[in-house]
């Protein structure tokens, strides 16, 4: 099954295929190949995409291999020209190979591609405006903000492996307030690191008190719903924004992120750009929803 126009390019892995500077990490990545106990016969793409996705997945050897078994958006980002089912390679090659590459090396490029993974999403998205659309902000008669700071689709559910099931689904509004309070909480850690800025201002309070008002009424007019749905979405851009910002800080250090608030960064991308989908296109369905 060839990759040709039928992988979304908005997916995740497709991006990151397109930044991550491979000729530099393959350099990299054979000069540092422990030499004495013979050469690797894998492609040099082949085996730091999977070290890679192993480390962006948190995930075991046996159990990254049957991923990208499982996933052609995985593939892709390997750089295998088609889909196939079968191993790309054993886990016990996996093991040997990362034995032979120098330990500060590979922390060094699994560090950097990690930072390069959580920017993906907020990269891809850095053109667009605050607002998700200035027609949508003035589609109904005084549907403006009071406040003026605010401001990869495969037809498989295999891609996503970051899994929204971190969040609860009872609707949209409610799934974006929370996505906003896990982003708040994000940034409440990136604030004890050394070096990095005074906490920034986040509105979290008329965001939150802007949610409660909506998810009060027993009956909620469309265009209110609509309205506070769009004011929910710019607070979280506006979080993310500030993550992102506040990870370039402290670029030269480990990513200051547990396993689980790792997680919860990539699902709160994730969650971000459904919705958006969904408010332009003024639907409540999605693919890999």
């Amino acid at each position: 099954m060839p990759f040709e126009a039928k992988l979304d390019e908005d997916n995740r892995w497709v991006i990151l295929s397109k930044i991550v500077p491979w000729e530099e990490f393959a350099r990299l990545y054979y000069k540092n190949f422990k030499s004495n106990r013979g050469a690797t016969t894998k492609d040099a793409r082949l085996v730091l995409g999977v070290i890679i996705i192993k480390h962006i997945m948190k995930s075991d050897d046996r159990g990254v291999i049957e991923m990208i078994q499982e996933n052609p958006y995985m593939q892709y980002f390997l750089g295998l020209e088609s889909f196939t089912s079968e191993q790309v390679m054993t886990p016990s090659l996996l093991v040997s190979i990362r034995k032979r590459i120098d330990l500060d090396v590979f922390e060094s490029l699994t560090d950097d591609l990690i930072r390069k993974g959580l920017k993906l999403k907020a990269g891809a998205k850095q053109e667009e405006a605050d607002t998700v659309t200035k027609d949508d902000e003035d589609e109904d008669g005084d549907d403006h903000d009071d406040d003026p700071h605010p401001g990869n689709k495969g037809k498989l559910q295999m891609d996503a492996t970051v899994c929204d099931a971190d969040i609860k689904y009872p609707t949209d509004l409610d799934l974006l307030n929370e996505g906003r309070q896990k982003a708040e909480d994000l940034i409440d850690k990136l604030c004890l690191k050394p070096g990095v800025q005074d906490k920034p201002r986040t509105y979290r309070r008329a965001a939150r008190k802007e949610f409660l008002n909506v998810s009060k009424m027993k009956r909620k007019p469309a265009n209110v719903l609509r309205k506070a749905i769009r004011k929910q979405i710019n607070y979280l851009k506006r979080d993310v924004r500030i993550i992102n910002k506040m990870l370039d800080t402290i670029k030269d250090e480990p990513i200051p992120f547990e396993r689980r608030q790792l997680k919860y960064f990539f699902v709160i991308q994730h969650l971000l750009e459904q919705q958006e989908t969904m408010y332009k296109k003024k639907s409540h369905q999605v693919e890999d929803r």
